[in-house]
């Protein structure tokens, strides 16, 4: 008998495929696979309002260049979120990935005067999605990405003992449903909007990370 991861993921196949079809896309012709997204901003004490550029040609973040660590959506493809996570990354430069995601603002990770408690801002604030200027998603609360696990690194503990408790697979993504589909010939503009700007930033190049997992439809869609 399949497990319930199993048939959950079938439940989220078949309904892209749906999705898919409602949308124009010729299901039978695209190459469909589980995937992701994954879309990055600086964090800065300038703004409260932060756009997540989807498409391979949607610009870079604060920085300029898309991160290197982005997975962006190509044109020629679309793609069905089933579900969403949202990260503090701290990362050291603009090309790290030796630093975990963060589910929330710890406070031997996020040091310096006011840096964690001013990450905190992030989780008063929420996520809207707009495709071709009508508004589809117009409040996802990221409070629902925040997450405290029961075992935390301190400064107590030696260095290397012990980690932050986060699974990949089980904590910090929620569902969207119902599912979101972006078609990459079409104008997406996810937003995240904060109640206050960041009043401290940690040195680097920390960054907020919204982490979408669904299903990929490859060569799904003609760019004009």
């Amino acid at each position: 008998m399949p497990g319930a991861a199993t048939l959950g993921q079938r439940l989220v196949y078949e309904n892209a495929k749906d999705l898919l079809h409602d949308n124009g896309v010729d299901v039978n012709t695209a190459v469909l696979t589980q995937s992701y997204l994954r879309l990055e901003q600086l964090m800065t004490i300038t703004t409260t309002n932060y756009v997540f550029p989807i498409l391979v040609n949607g610009g870079g973040g604060n920085a300029g260049a898309p991160f290197n660590s982005e997975r962006r959506l190509n044109l020629q493809d679309s793609f069905v979120a089933s579900e969403l996570a949202v990260y503090l990354f701290p990362a050291s430069s603009s090309t790290d990935t030796s630093h975990h995601l963060y589910s929330y603002p710890s406070f031997f990770t996020f040091t310096g005067a006011g840096v964690a408690s001013s990450a905190q801002q992030m989780y008063h604030g929420y996520l809207t999605l707009s495709v071709n200027n009508q508004v589809i998603v117009p409040f996802w609360d990221i409070q629902r990405s925040y997450l405290v696990n029961q075992t935390q690194n301190t400064a107590a503990i030696a260095a290397g003992s012990f980690d932050d408790q986060l699974s990949g697979r089980d904590d910090v993504f929620f569902p969207t449903e119902p599912n979101w589909i972006l078609i990459g010939s079409k104008n997406n503009s996810l937003t995240m909007v904060l109640q206050n700007a960041f009043t401290a930033v940690l040195a680097g190049s920390p960054r907020m990370v919204i982490w979408l997992r669904g299903v990929l439809a490859q060569n799904s869609t003609s760019v004009q």
